[in-house]
């Protein structure tokens, strides 16, 4: 599939691995969803997200969505268009601020991507590339994110998720106590200089900034669907915690980051072309690996994401 004026998708050596599990659940479409990992995901099969689906098949896999965190769909060659519809079918979907990096036609997709036309970059560069939950900066921060990968590094550039339910289910009774009614700041702003430090982006512009102010979100957040908590930890966008003094906060947010990063809450996904991942922003954070070369190896995907509501 040719994306943008790019060469022709690439394609990865790497072997898909067997599910973790077998098939745990079917619908009348034959739809299968099984386990991807223990700490989180599913992988679903039998299934053309280019197709129209009832409102059965949606609420199977929006119950498997807000059971596994992450959905897996392999081998799915859509349209731009077919990924804008399919993701619609869970709620309305934003527009990025970053308004450089939107597909021409089709600003519901935002393009991150490390390629370039007639020698600009065609999409954000670097992104990504520290602990974070999409648009937690936002006052309505996403629901889930939708992220398609057209063309990827033959070696690298996999995505690591946590699982912020899991994490929070294992802090001690104490320290759940000392977190209930803490908020925290986030701010967009903040990590975009760490961003245009690796000179692949520009800086954002004052119009951007007055778009994307800081806003305060419970520390601690209940899924609006399944009711579970969960942290809610953003650490590339969170910068403090309200009214602690900057040690206080630095020393508190260090210790969730590393906690919830453990190997046992993560789900670390090897991309290959026309891979899906469908990801619960609500009670999951991710990191973008940079372990390819940005000149050399070819990484373009694109994104959509679904509006949420107020974290409570």
């Amino acid at each position: 599939m040719s994306v943008t004026g790019e060469s022709d998708t690439s394609t990865r050596s790497r072997k898909s691995k067997k599910p973790a599990s077998k098939p745990s659940r079917a619908t009348k479409s034959d739809i299968s969803i099984s386990k991807a990992s223990q700490a989180l995901g599913a992988l679903v099969t039998d299934i053309d997200l280019s197709k129209d689906f009832s409102d059965s098949e949606i609420a199977t896999l929006r119950d498997a969505f807000n059971t596994h965190g992450l959905l897996l769909f392999r081998d799915q060659d859509i349209s731009p268009e077919a990924h804008v519809a399919f993701s619609k079918r869970f709620g309305e979907l934003e527009h990025h601020v970053l308004n450089d990096a939107l597909l021409e036609g089709l600003p519901e997709i935002y393009i991150l991507s490390n390629l370039k036309k007639n020698g600009k970059r065609v999409g954000r560069a670097g992104a990504g590339h520290y602990w974070h939950s999409d648009l937690s900066y936002m006052a309505h921060p996403s629901l889930g994110s939708l992220l398609r990968s057209i063309e990827v590094p033959e070696v690298g550039g996999d995505t690591m998720f946590a699982n912020l339910a899991v994490a929070y289910d294992a802090l001690s009774k104490p320290m759940k106590e000392f977190l209930e009614g803490l908020e925290a700041e986030h701010s967009f702003a903040n990590v975009q200089k760490r961003v245009v430090s690796l000179g692949l982006n520009k800086p954002l512009t004052p119009e951007q900034l007055a778009q994307t102010p800081s806003v305060v979100h419970p520390l601690v957040r209940e899924h609006p669907e399944t009711g579970r908590k969960s942290l809610f930890l953003s650490p590339g966008f969170t910068t403090g915690i309200v009214g602690m003094t900057n040690e206080e906060s630095a020393a508190i947010l260090e210790f969730l980051a590393d906690h919830a990063s453990q190997p046992r809450f993560v789900y670390r996904h090897a991309w290959k072309p026309n891979d899906v991942v469908f990801w619960d922003n609500r009670t999951l954070m991710h990191y973008a690996i940079n372990d390819y070369d940005y000149e050399n190896d070819r990484r373009h995907m694109h994104r959509t994401t679904i509006r949420g509501e107020r974290a409570h």
